[in-house]
């Protein structure tokens, strides 16, 4: 197994949700794991999980492919499917009557795994190293912001529209993406260094990350470098 590192420096406040409200706190906080998960007092810190990545990678991959970066390989679409994988149908066609029929609709009804495996992009070693020994110190990396929506007839703001959400400062992450050689070989590339090459490439048109991208949030710079053997 390869192993490439990915490293994402945000330049902007920044949030990957949870989808759970936080009460009077907040209308959205960020994903977070424990640095300490034994400890009585737990040290919350900012993850962005890695289906996240994965999903905006594969959304920059397919951008690329339409634009013909890997025209000297092959397939972009084939790519795309046996490095990100390819999902199974929907329940509704899993409950239709013609599901269980042998034709080529049906074919990889249940899903097929791709060869990337995106690990959850976390604090680098160091900074986390120091929150262990400095608890307190991780609740700076958190800030609240509010939001509310303008009523554009009399300028001010619309009843019940104010928001607030739980941001996290720009900082950096860091994670790995793992393949197989030989299977990356099996579809043209000449091997993980080339791969990892075209990976950090595509990144460069990944410019945001996270919720409220629109508004400004999660601006940040990727790259995708070889893993320095120890």
């Amino acid at each position: 197994m390869t192993t490439a590192k990915i490293e994402i420096a945000f330049q902007s406040f920044w949030f990957v949700g949870t989808g759970r409200e936080a009460g009077v706190y907040a209308d959205s906080i960020p994903v977070k794991r424990n640095l300490v998960p034994d400890a009585d007092n737990p040290v919350m810190v900012p993850c962005v999980p890695g289906k996240t990545v994965k999903g905006m990678f594969r959304d920059a991959f397919v951008t690329a492919g339409n634009n013909g970066w890997f025209s000297d390989i092959g397939d972009a679409g084939h790519l795309e499917k046996a490095l990100f994988g390819q999902s199974g149908p929907d329940k509704y066609h899993e409950q239709s009557p013609d599901s269980g029929k042998d034709n080529e609709n049906t074919a990889g009804r249940s899903g097929k795994p791709g060869m990337l495996h995106f690990s959850t992009l976390e604090i680098r070693p160091e900074v986390g190293s120091y929150l262990k020994e400095n608890s307190a110190a991780a609740c700076e990396l958190f800030r609240t912001v509010k939001s509310t929506a303008i009523d554009e007839k009399t300028g001010t703001a619309k009843d019940k529209s104010l928001r607030e959400y739980e941001v996290v400062v720009p900082l950096t992450l860091t994670g790995t993406i793992s393949f197989c050689d030989d299977e990356i070989k099996s579809l043209g590339f000449a091997g993980g260094d080339d791969l990892t090459e075209r990976l950090n490439q595509v990144a460069a048109l990944i410019t945001e990350l996270g919720g409220k991208r629109t508004r400004g949030f999660g601006q940040c710079v990727i790259t995708v470098t070889k893993e320095t053997e120890r």
